[in-house]
Protein backbone atom coordinates (compact mmCIF):
# COMPACT_ATOMS: atom_id res chain seq x y z
CA UNK A 1 0.00 0.00 0.00
CA UNK A 2 2.94 2.57 0.84
CA UNK A 3 4.94 1.60 -2.12
CA UNK A 4 1.71 1.77 -4.59
CA UNK A 5 0.90 5.69 -2.72
CA UNK A 6 4.83 6.21 -2.89
CA UNK A 7 5.19 5.62 -6.78
CA UNK A 8 1.77 7.69 -7.53
CA UNK A 9 3.86 10.67 -5.48
CA UNK A 10 6.82 10.20 -7.93
CA UNK A 11 4.30 10.25 -10.86
CA UNK A 12 2.72 13.15 -9.95
CA UNK A 13 6.41 14.99 -9.14
CA UNK A 14 7.58 13.73 -12.36
CA UNK A 15 4.44 14.85 -14.13
CA UNK A 16 4.43 18.82 -12.62
CA UNK A 17 8.15 18.75 -13.32
CA UNK A 18 7.99 18.10 -17.56
CA UNK A 19 4.77 20.71 -17.36
CA UNK A 20 7.05 22.91 -15.70
CA UNK A 21 10.05 22.45 -17.95
CA UNK A 22 7.58 23.02 -20.95
CA UNK A 23 6.22 26.13 -19.99
CA UNK A 24 9.44 27.58 -19.17
CA UNK A 25 10.25 27.06 -22.85
CA UNK A 26 6.78 27.61 -23.82
CA UNK A 27 6.95 31.53 -22.78
CA UNK A 28 10.80 31.81 -23.89
CA UNK A 29 9.48 31.24 -27.36
CA UNK A 30 6.15 33.21 -27.06
CA UNK A 31 8.22 36.49 -25.76
CA UNK A 32 10.80 36.28 -28.52
CA UNK A 33 8.07 36.49 -30.67
CA UNK A 34 6.38 38.89 -29.21
CA UNK A 35 9.22 40.94 -29.02
CA UNK A 36 9.92 40.99 -32.66
CA UNK A 37 6.09 41.63 -33.52
CA UNK A 38 5.61 44.53 -31.06
CA UNK A 39 9.26 46.00 -32.21
CA UNK A 40 7.83 45.55 -35.77
CA UNK A 41 4.63 46.89 -35.81
CA UNK A 42 5.36 49.72 -32.40
CA UNK A 43 8.60 51.30 -32.43
CA UNK A 44 10.37 54.14 -32.25
CA UNK A 45 13.69 55.17 -33.32
CA UNK A 46 16.38 57.01 -31.66
CA UNK A 47 19.94 57.25 -30.99
CA UNK A 48 22.05 55.21 -28.73
CA UNK A 49 25.99 54.59 -27.78
CA UNK A 50 27.75 51.88 -27.53
CA UNK A 51 29.28 51.02 -23.74
CA UNK A 52 31.88 49.03 -22.11
CA UNK A 53 30.38 46.12 -21.02
CA UNK A 54 30.83 42.93 -22.41
CA UNK A 55 28.54 40.06 -23.06
CA UNK A 56 30.31 36.83 -23.31
CA UNK A 57 28.49 34.26 -26.20
CA UNK A 58 27.67 30.34 -25.70
CA UNK A 59 30.93 29.08 -25.55
CA UNK A 60 33.04 32.02 -24.54
CA UNK A 61 35.20 30.73 -22.38
CA UNK A 62 36.99 28.75 -25.22
CA UNK A 63 36.60 31.43 -27.78
CA UNK A 64 36.40 34.68 -25.88
CA UNK A 65 33.61 36.12 -28.25
CA UNK A 66 31.57 38.56 -27.22
CA UNK A 67 29.53 42.25 -28.13
CA UNK A 68 29.40 45.20 -26.38
CA UNK A 69 26.03 46.63 -24.40
CA UNK A 70 24.37 49.88 -25.84
CA UNK A 71 22.71 52.51 -23.80
CA UNK A 72 20.16 54.98 -24.33
CA UNK A 73 18.23 57.21 -22.33
CA UNK A 74 13.83 57.56 -22.37
CA UNK A 75 11.97 60.38 -20.31
CA UNK A 76 15.75 60.80 -18.48
CA UNK A 77 15.96 57.09 -17.12
CA UNK A 78 19.05 54.75 -18.39
CA UNK A 79 18.29 51.82 -20.43
CA UNK A 80 20.94 48.94 -21.94
CA UNK A 81 20.86 45.98 -23.88
CA UNK A 82 23.23 44.10 -25.72
CA UNK A 83 23.85 45.14 -29.04
CA UNK A 84 24.67 41.08 -30.13
CA UNK A 85 26.75 42.82 -32.99
CA UNK A 86 30.77 41.64 -32.39
CA UNK A 87 31.66 44.44 -34.57
CA UNK A 88 30.63 47.21 -32.54
CA UNK A 89 33.55 49.50 -30.74
CA UNK A 90 32.71 51.03 -27.36
CA UNK A 91 31.56 54.78 -28.05
CA UNK A 92 30.12 53.99 -31.52
CA UNK A 93 27.23 55.69 -32.12
CA UNK A 94 23.80 53.61 -33.16
CA UNK A 95 19.89 54.23 -33.84
CA UNK A 96 18.32 51.29 -32.03
CA UNK A 97 14.33 50.86 -31.65
CA UNK A 98 12.58 50.69 -28.94
CA UNK A 99 8.73 50.10 -27.59
CA UNK A 100 7.79 53.11 -25.72
CA UNK A 101 5.71 50.94 -23.07
CA UNK A 102 8.28 49.51 -22.59
CA UNK A 103 11.79 50.33 -23.25
CA UNK A 104 13.53 47.14 -21.98
CA UNK A 105 12.16 45.81 -25.55
CA UNK A 106 14.89 47.15 -27.78
CA UNK A 107 17.15 46.26 -30.86
CA UNK A 108 19.58 48.04 -32.71
CA UNK A 109 17.66 49.38 -36.24
CA UNK A 110 17.65 47.67 -39.22
CA UNK A 111 18.54 51.04 -40.51
CA UNK A 112 21.45 51.97 -38.09
CA UNK A 113 24.92 53.08 -39.56
CA UNK A 114 27.90 52.93 -36.99
CA UNK A 115 29.27 56.28 -36.41
CA UNK A 116 32.99 56.64 -34.55
CA UNK A 117 32.54 58.91 -31.51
Amino acid sequence: MVNKWLGKIIEFRAIILISIIFIYFLTIGIKGKLKTYLLDHYAIEIPARVINEKNFWGNSPVSHTFSYSYEFSVDGKRFKADSRNKTLKVGNHITIEYLPAYPTFSRISQNSQTHKK
